[in-house]
């Protein structure tokens, strides 16, 4: 297997994904939330988090998708 090469631009858009809403924490957020409750700090992350990218619309219909399946989930989790 090869490695992957982490660039600075691999960097700067790590550190500006901690300031700018992002694909991929918003997504990972919703993934863990289907699977077990969030935490508080969690559920504010994925608020903060759910407009995705400012500058693109990557996955925002995979998002849209599994953020209804969350909302179910969590609507069941609620009722028992």
């Amino acid at each position: 297997m090869g490695q992957q090469k982490f660039s600075l631009a691999d960097a700067v858009y790590g550190f500006l994904g901690h300031i700018f809403p992002s694909c991929s924490d918003a997504l990972k957020l919703v993934e863990k939330g289907q699977n077990k409750p969030l935490k508080w700090h969690e559920k504010f992350a994925l608020k903060y988090n759910s407009p995705l990218c400012l500058h693109c619309n990557c996955n925002r219909e995979k998002f849209d998708k599994e953020y209804e399946k969350l909302k179910a989930i969590e609507s069941n989790r609620s009722k028992n």
